[in-house]
């Protein structure tokens, strides 16, 4: 009987969980990237940052992999990444809403029922730097949105849920991520992870994967439900989601980058 081989495909979250909450160093998770690399194992981002800020930090890191962004809304596959491709540029899928018409349905939301908030495309680029900790071409590139906005909620939570029905009823979903609230189409990290994944399997289907995703906020819950290693970062920032209900999820003892390399050195470890 033929032996199919084992591949396994670590989907991450940035924000948090590679990159450190607040200097976005992955200087901690170096040893768990290192072997990662050394065994062909692909490390896949699937964050809420743009498709601009992802290819900048797979440059910086020497990845060279699909990714997804702005919390499932984009996904990006490198030219010559699988065999049946034929392009000589990435390949990117838009899935919900453009950016402009959630910009309009926003405005419209605001004008009408008085919601205080501001989006990424009410602040300059200094005012998005300092929301965020980044540098001003750094903000820049997560100002450059395709299908999702960030949110700065000023208002006050109870009236959240009034909030969130308007925004369904035109189609639209909001999430919690470590900084901000995130307004896109009804779609989600894990979907998107799901996709991707059968584009894999068509790759190989000869093959059997195994699939770990690494996050730390509200809108990795998707991601986490989706995978076979499912692992919570520990976070010092906002809430901790709720993960009981998922099967064999890891906590990390460590924070950010930290947990991050704990974790994949000891999935790596077993294997």
């Amino acid at each position: 009987m033929e032996v199919k081989t084992l591949r396994i495909l670590v989907f991450t979250d940035l924000d948090g969980s590679l990159l450190d909450h607040d200097s976005y160093s992955w200087a901690a998770a170096q040893p768990a990237l290192k072997l990662l690399c050394e065994r062909e194992i692909p490390v896949i981002f699937n964050t809420s940052k743009t498709l601009a800020e992802a290819a900048v930090i797979q440059r910086e890191m020497g990845v060279e992999q699909p990714f997804i962004t702005e919390n499932g809304m984009v996904t990006t596959i490198p030219a010559g990444c699988f065999r049946d491709s034929c392009e000589t540029e990435p390949t990117h899928f838009f899935h919900g809403q453009p950016y402009r018409s959630i910009r309009r349905i926003l405005s419209n939301i605001r004008r009408q029922h008085g919601f205080r908030f501001k989006g990424f495309g009410d602040l300059t680029v200094e005012q998005v730097a300092e929301v965020t900790g980044l540098s001003r071409d750094e903000a820049g590139k997560a100002m450059t949105r395709k299908a999702s906005e960030p949110l700065v909620w000023l208002d006050s939570h109870s009236v959240l849920p009034e909030f969130v029905g308007l925004l369904e009823s035109e189609g639209l979903h909001l999430t919690r991520g470590g900084r901000f609230y995130h307004v896109s189409g009804k779609g989600n990290k894990g979907l998107a992870l799901q996709a991707l994944l059968k584009k894999y399997w068509q790759e190989y289907p000869e093959d059997t994967f195994q699939t770990c995703a690494l996050g730390d906020g509200m809108n990795d819950l998707p991601m986490l439900e989706a995978v076979d290693y499912p692992v919570l970062i520990r976070s010092e920032h906002g809430l901790e989601p709720e993960v009981g209900h998922i099967a064999k999820v890891v906590k990390t003892r460590g924070v950010g980058p930290e947990g991050w390399n704990q974790a994949i050195l000891e999935l790596l470890s077993k294997r």
